[in-house]
């Protein structure tokens, strides 16, 4: 993904955990960067941050045996997640501001 800081290009990176590593070693706020990254790489980013939240054995027994609330909660937590991936510009940094 692509990665801006304070709007000027500043590289690319692989994964989310390497711009974590870079922040704290320039001792920056996370606020100073963003990203954008293809629809393939949204999708696949996606897909993880909700497997993060709700591991597949998670989201069956919400689905089988959870509370309407706790079957809101998890699909409003993927809706939001899945609106992210497919907007224009998909950042995953503004990904993980969406909390289950």
């Amino acid at each position: 993904m692509q990665v801006f800081r304070n709007g000027q290009p500043y590289g690319f990176v692989q994964e989310k955990y390497l711009l974590d590593m870079l922040v704290e070693r320039l001792g920056s706020d996370i606020d100073e960067f963003s990203c954008l990254c293809a629809v393939d790489e949204a999708k696949t980013v996606c897909e993880e941050y909700i497997l993060q939240a709700y591991p597949v054995w998670r989201q069956m027994n919400v689905l089988r045996e959870g509370s309407q609330g706790e079957k809101s909660a998890m699909s409003d937590f993927i809706n939001a997640c899945r609106a992210w991936s497919n907007g224009p510009k998909p950042d995953p940094l503004q990904l993980s501001r969406i909390k289950p």
